[in-house]
């Protein structure tokens, strides 16, 4: 288990702080494997714009997606 002293600090530090240490530990848990996570998020995005733009795949409204996913939890 993390130590309660080192989980405090994490959650003392900002938002940007908070995402670049997670980017930190995501990235350490397979160092053999050559992967940046912010480049491969950035290319799945384009690629995402690229189909909606396409007319390949759609988008539904915020309100519609929390009330699915709600319903899942349920």
């Amino acid at each position: 288990m993390i130590n309660d002293k080192i989980k405090k600090q994490a959650l003392e530090l900002s938002s940007e702080e908070r995402a670049e240490l997670a980017h930190m530990l995501i990235d350490s848990l397979n160092p053999d494997i050559e992967f940046e996570s912010e480049e491969a998020w950035s290319e799945e995005l384009k690629n995402r714009i690229d189909r909606y733009e396409r007319g390949e795949s759609f988008s539904k409204p915020w309100s519609e997606v929390k009330k699915n996913a709600q319903a899942l939890l349920d």
